[in-house]
């Protein structure tokens, strides 16, 4: 009995080691916004490798603001083109609820937020282009510090 603990408790331990390349960040980097506001065509562009086709793929924004943001979101477009794929969809990240107040961590000087845009996906390997553009009503939108981008692995394909 004490011998088949051992090996439960052994397997118990092991476990989340055999499961090393689901959630595997493949990049994870920020790009500085322009002090003077970011302006609706100044797209800030990432680049990354999907090293095989193995896996499914999540995408995340990261976003950094000041308090003195003006809006309770932000809409986003984003254009990622890569072998054999071009993609552009807007999406939105709520920064504040009903009241007003910041969803995101940190202080009123500088809140960060992530949110996922594309859950699931299958990229060929290859190198992949990921642009992100503003798309509110200010032509140049002010308060936003940084803009980023998380690729990850999510999930073996069988």
């Amino acid at each position: 009995m004490k011998k088949f603990m051992f090996m439960i408790i052994g397997f118990m331990l092991l476990l989340p080691f055999g499961c090393k390349n689901s959630g595997a960040v493949i990049t994870d980097q920020f790009v500085q916004v322009n002090e003077s506001g970011w302006h609706w065509n100044e797209a800030r562009k990432f680049t990354f490798s999907i090293p095989d086709s193995n896996y499914y793929y999540d995408v995340d924004c990261g976003l950094r603001i000041s308090g003195s943001y003006r809006y309770s979101n932000i809409w986003l477009i984003y254009t990622l083109t890569g072998p054999g794929m071009q993609k552009k969809e807007q999406f939105e990240i709520v920064l504040s609820d009903n009241t007003g107040k910041w969803l995101g961590k940190g202080q009123s000087n500088l809140l960060s937020y992530e949110r996922n845009f594309i859950r699931g996906v299958k990229l060929k390997p290859g190198n992949y282009t990921l642009e992100f553009s503003q798309n509110m009503r200010d032509e140049k939108l002010k308060s936003v510090s940084d803009i980023g981008l998380k690729v990850r692995r999510s999930g073996k394909v069988y």
